[in-house]
């Protein structure tokens, strides 16, 4: 009888073209919402609906990257469950990454799997997934809020 260490398992191997894209993707979705100069510690609300709301806040500034933190403000959920994302944008690359998600830092691009912390196996492609879902919310909201400002559909 095998047990769970001896059984043979396939490796997982992080998508890094996949990741990448998303990264870029994510780089141009947050440049729809940043206002072309910003400064440390400037920050923006977010409200989306059911009264979710968001802050984006600079936490660094340096010559080739800059460091966000978002952070969902919600008194209705335990501050566990509220989202907290830190992720870092390179201007150089065109690219962000998430840093820390939910306060935990050091996200693997492939995760031994089963494992005692429960991360998936791809773990760091999904929270990146997750950043770019939110940031195309919030860009496709506020594109919204403009046609109906401009009296268009």
């Amino acid at each position: 009888m095998a047990t769970l260490n001896t059984i043979n398992r396939k490796r997982y191997v992080a998508n890094l073209q996949k990741l990448q894209a998303t990264c870029s993707r994510n780089y141009a979705l947050l440049l729809r919402l940043l206002p072309v100069e910003y400064q440390l510690a400037e920050h923006w609300s977010f409200e989306l609906a059911n009264g979710l709301r968001f802050e984006l806040k600079v936490t660094e500034v340096s010559r080739y990257t800059d460091k966000f933190s978002l952070q969902q403000c919600a008194t209705h959920l335990p501050k566990a469950m509220a989202m907290n994302i830190e992720f870092r944008a390179y201007h150089d690359a065109q690219m962000v990454e998430v840093l820390s998600f939910q306060n935990q830092s050091r996200i693997r691009a492939n995760n031994p799997y089963p494992n005692p912390q429960l991360h998936q196996k791809d773990e760091k492609e999904q929270i990146n997934n997750l950043l770019k879902d939110w940031l195309n919310l919030v860009v496709n909201q506020q594109s919204n809020k403009t046609k109906e400002q401009l009296g268009t559909s």
